[in-house]
């Protein structure tokens, strides 16, 4: 990877990180969700094709951290509406079964983490569609599984790509005109709706968005 790319990359892991800390605000529109998968897909790719051009790169080292808080508020969030799910249906062996404390994706070990979360992965795409009037869908439970990917990568495991769309071999330089594309004329037209509805939002994506010399 060279500078210019690793400058790019940075950016595309703030902008990740920013779409992360608002999912609430967007998770409900199923093309954003759709196409965030889609942007996760590639820079799991990137970061992929990297270490394979590169054998002793493991990816940007400081972006473990963003990806694993990202993966954390995501499956917290899961968890929590898994619990109001069983509460609701009376169902305490489910309710124990989805149970996750912040504390726990923040403090177990890197390799213990995707154990902790499948589990409530599983259960919400178990009952999929009991779950509609939580808005829980499947798009939602493969960001997660996406994210998870992401932080599987950078810690050296092995991925598991979802999306078919992009071929196996194509190169780094082609994945970030591929990441480029898809924020410049998908993402980024995307968020013009929270301009006015969601400010704050909108401004903390459009500073992760700028390249950093």
């Amino acid at each position: 990877m060279n500078t210019n790319q690793n400058k790019h990359l940075r950016m595309y892991l703030n902008t990740q990180t920013a779409l992360d800390n608002n999912t609430n605000k967007w998770n409900t529109l199923p093309i954003m969700v759709a196409t965030k998968n889609q942007y996760d897909e590639l820079i799991q790719r990137i970061i992929g094709q990297n270490e394979k051009t590169n054998p002793a790169s493991k990816g940007i080292t400081e972006s473990k951290d963003l990806v694993r808080y990202g993966l954390t508020e995501k499956a917290v969030s899961l968890s929590g509406t898994m619990q109001a799910f069983a509460a609701v249906n009376n169902d305490l062996e489910l309710a124990e079964k989805v149970t996750l404390h912040k504390s726990d994706l923040t403090r177990c070990r890197e390799t213990d983490l995707e154990a902790l979360v499948v589990p409530v992965i599983t259960e919400a795409r178990n009952r999929i569609e009991a779950l509609t009037d939580y808005q829980v869908t499947e798009d939602m439970l493969v960001e997660i599984e996406t994210s998870l990917d992401n932080f599987k990568a950078l810690i050296g495991q092995p991925r598991t790509i979802r999306n078919k769309a992009f071929a196996a071999k194509t190169v780094l330089a082609d994945l970030f005109d591929k990441a480029d594309d898809l924020l410049n004329n998908q993402l980024d037209k995307l968020m013009l709706r929270y301009r006015a509805t969601n400010s704050d939002f909108y401004e903390e994506y459009t500073r992760a968005r700028v390249i950093v010399d």
